[in-house]
């Protein structure tokens, strides 16, 4: 073949490798990995997720991965390891992800800002207080619990509760577990998250017939949207943006404020979790 004839043949290949690869980048989809702590069943959570994950997709132009762990401490060991790009993380959970990962905290609740632990017992029960709880048998949540675990166990060590309630206290492994656990009557009283309490009630989950609030613990923050500290800052930017465009006023989004216990989104920072940094330090929960 004469080079008359070569160069054509060239030149075409390379406008080929460079028409295929622009296509090839225009069309790469973007998942943005999100994964949330198993506040209540994991399955239950997947099934219901179906209208923030299409909200989010509109919203950020990316797919959207949902992933619920059945532990907490599994979506801490994805974050930093870069397996998940934004989790739904409890204050106890996000302080222990900023030490090992530095993640950036985003958005969350307004009602997070100032949140409970309460305290439950059955109906009839004899415990009236913290100080009745001696020789009776206790149930946390998830270990790495804020509001089922970490939270409930400092307000008991500073309100002098025996140690023995405590150490030899139960894990449910969830706030649901927990309430069903001291409604069938598996322990005496039980420490769990009073967003979850509310929804079980309403669901007819659970029955005030079944359990009685005997202490609501003082406010906390709590739950938080966090990023990897390598996001990109644009997609971290239009999910926080998403979230905090929801709005109770408009039909279409009650499902999702519904499905995230939520009616108003606000900025979240990082100082606003230093108390609960210090209570598990002073717990011997974080180094």
């Amino acid at each position: 073949m004469s080079p008359r004839g070569i160069i054509p043949h060239a030149i075409l290949a390379a406008l080929l490798v460079l028409t295929t690869g622009c296509t090839s980048t225009k069309n790469r989809a973007v998942t943005l990995r999100l994964s949330m702590i198993p506040t209540m069943n994991p399955g239950k959570i997947i099934r219901e997720s179906t209208p923030f994950i299409d909200y989010l997709e509109k919203e950020t132009g990316e797919k959207v991965e949902l992933t619920v762990p059945t532990n907490y401490a599994a979506v801490v060991e994805a974050m930093a390891s870069d397996r998940v790009d934004i989790a739904y993380l409890g204050g106890f959970t996000f302080i222990q992800a900023c030490a090992r990962a530095g993640v950036i905290p985003l958005v969350q609740r307004e009602k997070d800002q100032t949140f409970h632990s309460l305290f439950i017992t059955q109906p009839d029960s004899a415990i009236r207080s913290l100080g009745d709880l001696k020789g009776h048998s206790f149930a946390f949540g998830d270990v790495n619990s804020t509001s089922g675990h970490l939270m409930p166990a400092y307000f008991m060590r500073q309100r002098g509760v025996d140690q023995a309630v405590i150490d030899k206290a139960i894990y449910t492994g969830g706030h649901d577990a927990t309430a069903l656990a001291v409604a069938n009557k598996k322990v005496d009283a039980g420490a769990m998250d009073e967003q979850v309490f509310a929804r079980m009630i309403k669901e007819g989950k659970l029955s005030e017939s079944q359990v009685r609030i005997f202490y609501t613990s003082p406010s906390f923050f709590d739950y938080v949207w966090a990023a990897r500290q390598g996001l990109d800052r644009g997609m971290t930017e239009r999910f926080a943006n998403a979230m905090l465009k929801l709005n109770q006023g408009t039909p279409e989004q009650q499902p999702i404020l519904q499905f995230l216990n939520a009616s108003k989104y606000v900025r979240a920072v990082d100082a606003s979790y230093d108390p609960l940094r210090q209570a598990a330090r002073d717990t011997g929960l974080l180094k």
